[in-house]
């Protein structure tokens, strides 16, 4: 598949994301005080550039992508993005005969260079709430007893991207994106993005929330998300309540980063799904 078609694509689910009413989160719609529209597009642009890159590795791509967004930004405006998309696109990249097995494959051979360029590339945009967690699998002490897939098994406990590193992207691909596809037949698209992300903020504690605030918080937030999914409708009244779950996740300063992230990579596979006719 052409790197440019593939950075096109990867470019687009970033803004339709950031175009969505996404409670907590940044948008266009409602943003974050401090953050920048223009900085999270440009941060979408300078990541393509490397991870669309045939030359270079997995770990070389989610590396030199954090670092110059990092760099460029002076913020962390989408690592989570670029660590979950990055073997999506190396897959696709590589023409695979089954995605999910391919994905699998290319999952089990991480290097142990590729592992720590990857773990590198988190100390250096230093995601809020990292330094939190002192236990086995940090990344900010000593990790070379525990191979690159041991601090993922580790950090699956509670983080979301690890555990996508885990499990083969089972929560993408064996719930969002599901309900992702049966959403898009019933409603338009960007109603339908807003419903598989307050799908994922109601499935399970978030982990950006997690790391900065406690998983408690985390999982009042998961429960209130749950409550205002089970009221919504789709008619217009769903406008207010996402206000109002909005209105309190940024009086709290609790943003569910994590669950944008998922959403930008079940935007990815759809894509890519429907434009190559590519079976998952």
């Amino acid at each position: 598949m052409p790197s440019e078609i593939l950075k096109k694509i990867y470019i687009q689910c970033c803004c339709d994301e950031l175009k969505t009413y996404k409670p907590g989160n940044h948008s266009s719609i409602s943003k974050i005080l401090g953050m920048s529209e223009l900085k999270f597009r440009y941060a979408a642009k300078i990541s393509a550039n490397y991870l669309t890159d045939k030359n270079l590795s997995l770990g070389e791509s989610i590396y030199l992508a954090a670092k110059n967004c990092k760099i460029e930004l002076n913020s962390n405006y989408n690592l989570g993005i670029i660590i979950l998309c990055a073997p999506i696109i190396k897959v696709i990249m590589n023409k695979p005969s089954c995605f999910k097995n391919n994905l699998k494959v290319l999952l089990d051979s991480i290097s142990k260079k590729d592992g720590q360029l990857i773990l590198e590339s988190i100390k250096f945009v230093k995601p809020a709430g990292i330094s939190n967690y002192t236990g086995k699998g940090n990344i900010n002490d000593e990790t070379k007893n525990l191979s690159f897939s041991e601090i993922m098994k580790v950090g699956s406990k509670w983080d979301r991207i690890s555990k996508c590193y885990s499990n083969n992207y089972d929560e993408v691909i064996n719930y969002g994106l599901p309900i992702f596809e049966s959403l898009k037949e019933k409603i338009p698209q960007q109603t339908a993005i807003e419903f598989l992300y307050l799908n994922y903020l109601s499935k399970s504690p978030d982990s950006h929330i997690q790391r900065k605030h406690g998983f408690k918080k985390a999982q009042i937030v998961m429960n209130k998300s749950l409550k205002t999914i089970k009221r919504m409708k789709i008619f217009k009244e769903n406008q207010d309540l996402l206000r109002k779950l909005d209105f309190y996740l940024k009086k709290y300063h609790l943003n569910p980063g994590t669950c944008a992230d998922l959403t930008v990579t079940t935007l990815l596979i759809k894509k890519i799904k429907d434009i190559f006719k590519l079976p998952i």
